[in-house]
């Protein structure tokens, strides 16, 4: 189930750097969409990991919600890169 999850994230930050790109705004504004696209999902894992560091599994809650975070914005910076990829082709 978790992967599955994981899997739906990452193709969804996909799809929102697609579509961020496509939308007539600002940079700033582009910007800061996508980190509060990306943010809410890892802050779930990184919250409860710093909060109570020494409870169990807190360093792989730590280590799983970077993971999530970076790989959200790879997907997300995957998604406008592709997208500038077609434009500049068409």
């Amino acid at each position: 189930m978790a992967q599955i999850l994981t899997a739906i994230y990452l193709f969804a930050m996909l799809a929102a750097g697609w579509r961020l790109f496509g939308v007539d705004w600002s940079r700033g504004a582009k910007l800061s969409t996508a980190v509060t696209l990306i943010c809410p999902i890892p802050l779930l894992l990184l919250v409860p990991a710093l909060l109570h560091p020494g409870r169990p599994f807190g360093d792989l809650m730590r280590a799983s919600g970077l993971t999530l975070l970076l790989c959200g914005a790879l997907c997300m910076a995957g998604g406008v890169s592709a997208a500038w990829v077609r434009t500049r082709r068409a």
